[in-house]
């Protein structure tokens, strides 16, 4: 299962970073050549960034990278560190669910109101389900990263 989500986010990013990169290049010629921007162009690169900024997130999750204050954890013994990490699972838990939860929200509405993106034309919940997505990608990495600091702990004793 790690390794399938592994894959798939390595994918999603790097996919995304290329696809953005074109997309801007792309964007930036047009409106120096042809003294035009392509605003559908801009409506991608927004939501691919949006996109690849929660996939990241999660990536930074599951190594333990997010940001946190680790000069408060450092302080504490080895073995009480691991509740620090589990207080911090549980924001990030909290700060998911909400992801998740008014991401459908969100998207249930824009399905409802039949909105559409102002220059494509296309489903605005096509983009808009990067939010519950991204917050799912979260709250598995942070849950990986969790057992694995409580399996290590135990290791130690």
């Amino acid at each position: 299962m790690k390794k399938i989500i592994d894959s798939l986010e390595n994918y999603i990013l790097a996919g995304g970073l290329v696809i953005m990169t074109f997309i801007t290049v792309i964007n930036v010629i047009s409106r120096k050549l042809l003294g035009m921007s392509m605003s559908f162009l801009e409506e991608l690169t927004t939501s691919m960034f949006i996109f690849i900024s929660l996939i990241g997130a999660a990536k930074a999750a599951r190594s333990g990278s997010h940001l946190g204050l680790s000069i408060i954890t450092d302080f504490l013994p080895k073995k009480y560190q691991k509740y620090a990490a589990l207080i911090t699972w549980a924001v990030a838990a909290f700060f998911s669910y909400f992801l998740i939860r008014y991401g459908m929200v969100m998207v249930q509405s824009e399905i409802r109101m039949n909105m559409r993106t102002p220059a494509l034309g296309w489903p605005e919940w096509w983009f808009g389900m990067f939010i519950p997505i991204g917050g799912v990608f979260i709250i598995i990495r942070f849950t990986q990263w969790i057992i694995d600091i409580f399996k290590n702990s135990k290791e130690v004793e």
